[in-house]
């Protein structure tokens, strides 16, 4: 299983993948899908297409997304205001400056508590970690 990076974005939308890593990760698209994108700087951008139900695993449990695919997209997937409705998603900062992102599995009611890292920082967990 492939990981990518993942941007949570409250004020995105949608949820958009680059069109690179759909590529890399050979999703199939519906290209008759377009939507005129509005960027933060008041750009507008047409989509490339909408990948419908894509399996997304975090932890052990896997979402259903609908994910826009954006041609030179700055980052590997954003996900905005769709996965925050579906996941009732809880952002907490604390003093420290750790960020823990809490969803909730819509089937199940699970709660799961990820902790967040600054955009290009990922490391991998250590075998302790993964206890």
């Amino acid at each position: 299983m492939e990981q990518v990076e993942c941007i949570v974005d409250s004020g995105s939308q949608i949820v958009a993948m680059s069109e690179e890593v759909c590529h890399e990760l050979k999703i199939k698209y519906d290209p008759s899908v377009i939507l005129n994108m509005q960027s933060a700087n008041g750009c507008l951008n047409p989509s490339l297409s909408l990948a419908r139900n894509i399996p997304c695993t975090i932890s052990d449990l896997t979402l259903y997304l609908q994910i826009h695919i954006i041609h030179n997209l700055a980052y590997d997937i954003l996900l905005g205001r769709p996965f925050n409705v579906l996941t009732s998603s809880n952002i907490k900062t604390y003093p420290d400056g750790n960020t823990v992102l809490t969803i909730t599995d819509p089937n199940s009611g699970d709660v799961l508590a990820i902790p967040t890292f600054a955009h290009g920082e990922h490391q991998q967990p250590t075998k302790a970690a993964n206890l």
